[in-house]
């Protein structure tokens, strides 16, 4: 990859990187260090996945979030994502995660809901997850370069 005077990184892999980091909330500096880090092509992201009162979490490879972010649209136009580095926890996360969430809606009293992930949903998404996820070695937690351990 080549390097701008200032140090980043600059192709348009890492430019569209950073727009969909800016896009779903990321703070600018944090989406600035990401790609910026010599590790980039290491660094992983856990996307969670909350099911009722279970949650899971799949790492995948922070490069191809732009990808992920494209085929989630595509499959799930419904549903929205988000960085959340808390994820509805009592305490601040270990790590920086995307959460992936459907809209919430509302009924005729007012009541708010999110509306249950078919199995045709759940298998389109576990799908994706599978291309997305990484399998290489000595993957970097995204945490570790933003908060530089």
């Amino acid at each position: 990859m080549a390097k701008s005077k200032d140090g980043a990184s600059s192709s348009p892999d890492v430019e569209r990187l950073h727009k969909s980091l800016v896009s779903i909330g990321v703070d600018k500096e944090a989406a600035k260090k990401l790609t910026a880090s010599k590790s980039l092509e290491h660094v992983v992201i856990p996307i969670y996945w909350k099911e009722g009162l279970e949650s899971r979490a799949h790492s995948f490879w922070l490069m191809k979030l732009p990808e992920f972010l494209k085929s989630f649209t595509k499959q799930f136009p419904d549903g929205e994502v988000r960085w959340d580095p808390d994820y509805e926890g009592a305490e601040p996360a270990e790590d920086i995660a995307i959460r992936v969430q459907f809209n919430v809606q509302e009924d005729d009293q007012g009541d708010h809901w999110r509306p249950k992930q078919t199995l045709l949903d759940d298998e389109a998404y576990q799908k994706m997850l599978e291309r997305s996820s990484y399998k290489g070695t000595k993957p970097v937690a995204a945490h570790l370069v933003v908060h530089g351990r």
